[in-house]
Order: structure tokens, then C-alpha cells, then sequence
């Protein structure tokens, strides 16, 4: 059967929905907007690289170009230079310069190109218009110390980086039996062609193979742009550049987005507009639909208390409540006069009631027992199975005990324990399992199915994968408010009741208040509270420094008992 719902409730959540679907809409179509604005902006900005990336490409290649053919114009001439006079050694030098000086001439890409016989103590050294005068004694100096390997010996990227004064610098050399021919080009020079490009919030800037930055398009943000990969007001786009390491592009995700705050605004609008809007349509609903329909429900459970002369405060505005209210008045007026309710009655009502908690307290775990059976034929466990099957069979015929609202304690506490070897072989050496039970109680009778309800729900929320539980189960004889009862105590190790369960059980048995949770609980209080005429025969705390604990006190007639502390 289905559980009705309050309409005030359904009304609510539609309403809600209806402003959460609009606002979704409006932030998703947002989103949408801003992911294509992102997309475009990386397409923009990898076209960009891509374009870049190639100018740098073929600067590279044509520096390699005239290296490689200064080499080869002049490598046997240099092989013979120890051999040659002072003379020859002029000439050879003179020629070797203005072939490099010719090399700069045509090809922009290179600054400087460079010939070595670091054992003749011979550097010829060429550079263009971007190396100064300074610039270039330091760049003969740092070639005069720097130790050239040989190809074989040589590792990592075809162009090798170094720093020279705050300079950034590309060098790429040939060593032929000790006669070194290079060409060199600043970082700068590579980084020039994307400075019309560039700005504060759009910079580039190159890396090679470590990571470590050679040049920006914005000195100013270098450091901006060395985290750019890690700062999240900066989107991040890099493309590789084989020959020494990487080119990226750094741009603040405020230009990118730029223009889109007043569609920021212009949502906030609409949220707030309709979040105004819902305020005064449930303002209107409370005063002409809610408040008259929560009249109705408190009428109805002054009626159900017993007043039946109870009388609306208020009539409502609508001509529709108006007229349910008088109805509701002729009914109760009718219900009235025609409300005879005899002692049989009232005792087969108790009776049926009893029935049906007791079939409500009934554990529903069998399909879990039959997994279980299932999992054991996997692993020829054979023994294990019968033994589940007795478990179960004892369990079943247990169940269908016909007629029975009260069993021996001893009964209860086989069934239990029966119960506990069951979980026993669905987790074996996880539970821990202690009983104290006095002998002259185990003939006492208790409701059915009364411990075992905890028991079980001690399986269901206490058992961890990770940690044995322990049960703990003793009935003794005890004296309260100078009655004898029969005191029955279930303890356990989990976690304990949430303090919501125990506040609600205290308020159930104080003001018979039923929310629907907890069933198992809540139908042993009706069931004590229907054999035994008293509503506080149950507590549920919790112990130190963990664990929960469930004290039930049965009635009995033996006053030979000690007084409960």
C-alpha cells in the first residue's frame, strides 16, 4: 500500500522544482556559454602557438642549414691548422669570417656563429646587430671556457640552452676531432615575432627541457607567467618545441571571460526575482491553502485524542474550506452519536493488534540466507551449508509457531542464539556472543520475537567489516518503583543509537508520537506497552566509550527480588 504524502509538501516541491528547473536552465545555459567562450579562446591560442612554433622551427633549420655548410666549407682546412704558418693561419681565419659574416647576413634567425681549436687556443667568433659589443666578449669569454662534446657524448635536445648576464641564450654545435663550428641564438630573438601579439593579460614565453623559462613576451609578468600552469586566474597552453623544450601561452581567465559579468548579473537578477516571487506565492498559499488545510489536521487529532467537542478558532476565507470546515463539524457531530465501543470490541482490537506487530517484528533476511548457502557450494564448504540449513530450518519453525503472543524465555533465548550462529557463518570470527541468564528465569514468558529484535538490528547497523562485534545478552530479577519485574539487558560494541533514535523513543513513550522510523523499536513499545498496560518498560542509551545498550523490564508476580538501583 502506498504511503500518502502531505499536499502541502507536494505543492511545496513542485513549486520548488518549477524555480530550481529555471534557475538550472539560466546557470547551465551560462556554463555553456562560458565553456564556449574557453574552447574558442584554447583553439585561438593553439592556432597561435601552432603558427609560432613553426616560425621558431624554421628559424632553427636555417641556422642549422648554414652551420652545417660553413662546416663543411671549411672543416679540411681547420683539420690542417696546427700544419699551416702564420700566414696561411690569416688567411684562413679571414676566409672563415666572412663566410660566417655572409651566413648572418642572409639569415635573420642567427645572431651569432662561432669556429673553435680549443687545443690552438683559436675562437673566431661572428655575431649580427642584436649581439652588442659587451655582449659579445662575454659571449667570447662564456665559448673560451665552455667544454664542447663530442656528438657521440652529447645528450638531450638538439639545441642546448644556457644564461649569461640575465640572458637567455640557444647554442648548437658540431665537434669534428676537436675543431668546433656553432651558431647561437637569444632566447629573445625566437620570443621577438609574438610581441605584436602579446600584452599584460596574453603572454608567451619559452622553456627548454627542464622547465626553466628563457624568454617572455611580458617582463613585467614573468613571474605571472612562471605559474601560470598552477595559478587558476590564468589559462594554461603549451605546444613542444623538440629542438629545446616548449612554448606556451598565459592568459588571465578575466580576459578571456571579459564581457560576460552582466550575464553574471543579469542570472543573479532572475534567481533573486524568482526567489521573491516564490516568498509571495507561498505567502498566499499559507494563508488561503496551507493554513486552513493544518486547522483540518490539528481538528483531526484533537478528535483522535478524544475531544469531541472541539471547535476551529477561526472560520477560513475560501468559500471551499468554509464549506469543508462545516462538513468536518457535521461528521464529527454524526461520529459522536454514533460512537459504542464495547469491552469485547476494544479486546479483539488489542488481539488483532498483537497479531499484526508480531508479524511486523518478523526478520526478513532469508534471501540473505539463501545468498549465503549460494556462496558456500562455491567453496565445497559442506559442512558449513547443512549447518546453515538447520540454522534456517530452526529459524522457520520458529516463525511459524501458530497462535503464540508469549514464549519462554528459554525459547526466545534459542531462537536468538540459533539466529547468532547463522551470522556466525556469514561472518565468521566477527562476532563475539556472551549470555547470563538466571536459571529460574528461563521459564519466564516474554513476547515473541522480543530480543531477537535487537539482536538483529545490532547485525544491521553496529557490524563492521573492519571489527569483531560483541553481544551481550543477561536477565536477572529486579525491583523498580516497588514492583517486581524481570530485567532484560542487550548490549553491544558498535557505534551506539543516534541520539535522534533515543529522542524520539522517549518522546514515543511519553506522548505516543510515531513518525514511521525505526519500526522495530517502536513495535516493541506497543507490543510491551499493549501485554503490560505501561509505557515505560523499555530504554535505549548508549555506553562509554562506545556501544549501544537496550534494558526491557517484563512484569512478573515474584516479589522475592532485590530493589534495581
Amino acid at each position: 500500500m502506498r504511503k500518502p504524502t502531505s499536499i502541502i509538501r507536494k505543492i511545496s516541491i513542485q513549486m520548488t522544482m518549477i524555480v530550481v528547473a529555471l534557475l538550472a536552465a539560466l546557470i547551465l545555459s551560462n556554463v555553456y556559454s562560458l565553456r564556449v567562450v574557453y574552447n574558442n579562446a584554447v583553439a585561438n591560442s593553439r592556432q597561435a602557438l601552432a603558427y609560432h612554433v613553426n616560425n621558431i622551427q624554421n628559424g632553427l633549420n636555417n641556422s642549422t642549414k648554414d652551420l652545417l655548410e660553413v662546416f663543411d666549407a671549411h672543416i679540411d682546412s681547420l683539420h690542417n691548422y696546427d700544419a699551416m704558418n702564420e700566414e696561411q693561419k690569416y688567411f684562413a681565419l679571414i676566409e672563415l669570417r666572412r663566410s660566417m659574416a655572409a651566413k648572418l647576413s642572409m639569415n635573420g634567425a642567427t645572431d651569432a656563429l662561432f669556429s673553435a681549436i680549443p687545443s690552438e687556443g683559436m675562437l673566431l667568433a661572428t655575431s649580427n646587430s642584436r649581439i652588442y659589443s659587451r655582449e659579445g666578449l662575454n659571449l667570447s669569454d662564456y665559448l673560451k671556457t665552455r667544454e664542447f662534446a663530442r656528438k657521440e657524448e652529447q645528450s638531450g635536445a638538439e639545441w642546448q640552452s644556457f644564461e649569461l648576464n640575465g640572458q637567455a641564450y640557444l647554442i648548437k654545435y658540431l665537434n669534428s676531432s676537436g675543431i668546433i663550428f656553432g651558431a647561437i641564438i637569444k632566447a629573445s630573438t625566437l620570443i621577438a615575432s609574438m610581441q605584436e601579439s602579446a600584452n599584460d593579460q596574453n603572454i608567451f614565453y619559452l622553456t627548454d627541457t627542464t622547465g626553466s623559462i628563457l624568454a617572455s613576451t611580458s617582463p613585467v609578468d614573468f613571474e605571472a607567467a612562471a605559474d601560470g600552469k598552477h595559478n587558476p586566474n590564468y589559462l594554461y597552453i603549451s605546444e613542444s618545441i623538440p629542438e629545446f623544450g616548449e612554448i606556451a601561452n598565459v592568459v588571465e581567465r578575466s580576459n578571456v571571460f571579459f564581457g560576460l559579468e552582466s550575464m553574471q548579473w543579469l542570472i543573479m537578477a532572475i534567481g533573486v526575482t524568482a526567489l521573491t516571487a516564490l516568498i509571495f506565492i507561498f505567502s498566499s498559499f499559507s494563508r488561503n491553502l496551507f493554513k486552513p488545510i493544518l486547522q483540518l489536521v490539528r481538528g483531526a487529532k484533537e478528535v483522535e485524542t478524544g475531544n469531541w467537542d472541539y471547535q476551529f478558532p477561526e472560520r477560513p476565507e475560501s468559500l471551499e474550506f468554509d464549506r469543508l470546515f462545516n462538513s468536518f463539524n457535521s461528521m464529527i457531530r454524526e461520529v459522536k452519536s454514533l460512537k459504542i465501543i464495547s469491552y469485547e470490541e476494544k479486546l479483539e482490537r488489542n488481539k488483532a493488534e498483537l497479531k499484526m506487530l508480531q508479524m511486523q517484528l518478523k526478520p526478513h533476511f532469508f534471501l540473505n540466507a539463501i545468498s549465503t548457502i549460494s556462496s558456500l557450494t562455491y567453496y565445497n564448504k559442506n559442512e558449513e551449508i547443512r549447518q546453515m540449513i538447520g540454522y534456517l530450518s530452526n529459524h522457520l519453525r520458529y516463525m511459524f509457531k501458530g497462535g503464540l503472543t508469549q514464549v519462554s524465555l528459554q525459547e526466545e533465548m534459542q531462537h536468538v542464539h540459533n539466529y547468532i550462529r547463522m551470522q556466525e557463518l556469514r561472518y565468521p570470527d566477527r562476532i563475539f556472543y556472551l549470555s547470563d541468564i538466571s536459571p529460574e528465569l528461563i521459564s519466564h514468558p516474554v513476547p515473541q520475537y522480543l530480543i531477537h529484535t535487537f539482536v538483529e538490528n545490532t547485525f544491521k547497523h553496529a557490524l563492521s567489516y573492519k571489527e569483531m562485534l560483541s553481544i551481550f545478552i543477561k536477565a536477572d530479577r529486579v525491583v523498580r518503583h516497588e514492583q517486581p519485574y524481570v530485567r532484560i539487558t542487550i548490549e553491544d560494541d558498535g557505534e551506539g543509537f543516534p541520539e535522534e533514535v533515543i529522542r524520539e523513543s522517549r518522546e514515543w513513550m511519553t506522548a505516543g508520537h510515531d513518525r514511521g522510523e525505526q519500526v522495530g523499536i517502536m513495535n516493541v513499545m506497543r507490543t510491551l506497552k499493549l501485554m503490560y498496560k505501561q509505557d515505560d518498560l523499555l530504554q535505549l542509551s548508549n555506553m562509554e566509550p562506545s556501544g549501544a545498550r537496550v534494558v526491557i523490564f517484563i512484569p512478573t508476580t515474584d516479589h522475592t527480588l532485590t530493589p534495581t538501583s
